[in-house]
Order: C-alpha cells, then structure tokens, then sequence
C-alpha cells in the first residue's frame, strides 16, 4: 500500500526523511524521497509553503503515485489558549480564512464550490489521533485556520478564533484538504503548535521547528508502524 507524506518546510521533512529511513531521491518537480516503513511504500514530497503549492503537489501526487492514503504534517500558530508549544493539533476540517467573497452572500470563508469547513479524512483521522493518544503526547482534535498570510497580529488572530473557531493557523492545510478532497485522495492533517499566532517573534522559529519536526516524525513512525 502507498503513502504519500507532504511537508511544506525543509526541515520538516530532514527530520521525516532521517526517521522514517526515505532514502531514495525521485526525479520531480519536488525534493521526493521514498522507502517503506512496515507494510508500507511511502513517498514524501517537500511542497514548498503555501496554498498554492500545496494544491498543486497534492494534484501531481494524484496523477503520479495514486497514493491509497496520505497525511499532511507540519507546524501552527496556536489559537486556542489551551494549546503549548510542541502540543499537537490532529484536523477535523480546515478552514480558508482568508477567502472573502461575502458581497456575494458568501458566509466569511465559504469557497466558491460552496464548503467553507473542509473535512478531513475521518479513518485516517482517528488512525493519527490513536498513535498520537498511545504515545502520551498531548493532542487536541480541532480546526485548522489557513491563508497566504500568517497571522502576527493579536486582534487578527482573536478575530479568527472567533469567527471560525479555528485552534490553529498555518499556511497550507485547507488547500491540501480540499484538493485531495476534489481528487480523491484520502488525507489526514497533523500540525505541532510551534507558538502563538499573535506573538510576532520569529527569533527562536527554527528551534521550535526542529523540535516539532522530530515530534512530527515519531508520529508518523507510530502511525506507519500500526
């Protein structure tokens, strides 16, 4: 059985690719790297950030590996209070906050295909949320926020939380969803808190992106291992 990991940032997926053991380099438009782990095959494509890209990795994996299950991982900005630093988010649904087509009687977020909360995988969703759960690691089951741009604004980030209920904000989540959704690839979100969407602080992001990728990848080590 084929699975497809995504990761937007590079050390994201050095960490996945170290300890998932993905040492074969493929030819692509992409840095792709695939192995097996357990029963599985596993290809891991490092997207680059943001919406665009993501939807258009997710299609060319399609059309490529016609993967049979896939997960998207990486980091967030905490919204929800309740979330820490390194604590995990497992999506239930995203949401694009940043779409604003509501002149036209659109609901803030809603798409013009007309979803606005973009389900995850459910099964696949309860497969990550279980080896996270075995594994003691905090986790929340929540909403993830996207847009193009992050959120470094405290009234911004509050006016998200409040609108769309969303307990965490990144950059690539809804599009991923929604195309995989579209093309009927089966996909999961994992995110790592990395810190809060307001704080406006970049100085220790790489730290905290390393820590979380690592985490990232015991998971999916977990998750594969089943």
């Amino acid at each position: 059985m084929l699975v497809v990991i995504f990761a937007a940032e590079g050390a994201e997926a050095s960490a996945l690719r170290q300890h998932l053991g993905l040492n074969q380099l493929l030819d692509g438009p992409w840095s792709i790297h695939q192995g097996e782990v357990g029963r599985y095959g596993v290809v891991l494509i490092e997207t680059g950030v943001g919406k665009a890209a993501a939807a258009a990795a997710v299609a060319y994996a399609k059309l490529r590996f016609n993967p049979a299950q896939s997960f998207w991982v990486g980091v967030a900005g905490g919204l929800n209070p309740s979330l820490k630093p390194l604590d995990l988010v497992v999506a239930q649904d995203a949401v694009q906050y940043d779409v604003d087509i509501t002149a036209f009687g659109r609901m803030p977020g809603e798409l013009a295909t007309g979803e606005r909360f973009i389900p995850a995988d459910p099964v696949l969703t309860s497969r990550v949320l279980r080896a996270v759960l075995s594994m003691g690691l905090p986790v929340l089951l929540g909403r993830i926020g996207s847009a193009d741009r992050f959120l470094a604004d405290q009234a911004q980030a509050e006016e998200v939380r409040r609108v769309f209920g969303a307990d965490a904000v990144e950059m690539e989540g809804a599009a991923a969803l929604w195309t995989a959704r579209r093309m009927g690839v089966p996909m999961a979100l994992l995110r790592a808190i990395t810190d809060f969407a307001d704080s406006g602080s970049a100085g220790g992001f790489e730290a905290f992106l390393r820590s979380a990728a690592e985490r990232l990848a015991g998971v999916m080590q977990r998750v594969l291992s089943e």
